[in-house]
């Protein structure tokens, strides 16, 4: 299972008439089957709108988000099961439900990912352990576990290291009527 998020976001939307921003989030054993779901979502937003399909970049443990699940209802005796969808998904999107341990590193430049990727491998990995995606505005670099990355994050001011991140896996835009 993983999380799975669409999103209209104010920071891509700027100075787009009638624009609201737009969150909608939910558990997915298939997350990249939801592509339709995801246009559905798209199509609901204003002509120009930039919406964004993320997933989390590791699968979720169903048995500790029940028993989160379990200890924050005993805590909030009285929270309204019509909010209960969306709680579930926040529980399992939360660090402490990761199944495994990848990160997620936001290569932001148009080149260079390369030198990135051959750095990775100086730091033990392997080539074929890398995952490169090609995201709305650069890269997304993913490895399957932690290592000390400051050597690595020291020499990119263009990456950020995201532990538990959000790959962004599509994006739309709806387009401007004439």
């Amino acid at each position: 299972m993983q999380g799975v998020i669409f999103t209209s976001r104010n920071k891509d939307n700027k100075d787009l008439p009638g624009f609201k921003q737009r969150t909608f989030s939910f558990l997915s054993e298939k997350p990249l089957s939801e592509i339709n779901k995801f246009n559905n979502f798209s199509l609901e937003g204003v002509p120009g709108e930039l919406s964004r399909f993320y997933v989390t970049v590791n699968k979720r443990k169903n048995d500790t988000t029940i028993r989160s699940l379990q200890h924050y209802l005993l805590d909030h005796p009285d929270y309204p099961m019509t909010k209960i969808e969306n709680k579930v998904t926040s529980l399992a999107m939360s660090p402490e439900n990761a199944a495994e341990h990848k990160w997620l590193f936001d290569f932001d430049k148009k080149d260079g990912v390369d030198d990135f990727v051959s750095d990775l491998e100086a730091e033990g990995f392997r080539k074929e352990e890398i995952e490169v995606y090609k995201t709305v505005n650069n890269y997304a670099v993913v490895v399957p576990h932690g290592f000390d990355s400051r050597n690595i994050l020291k020499k990119y001011d263009c990456v950020e290291l995201k532990r538990d991140g959000l790959l962004c896996v599509a994006w739309n835009s709806i387009e401007k009527e004439d």
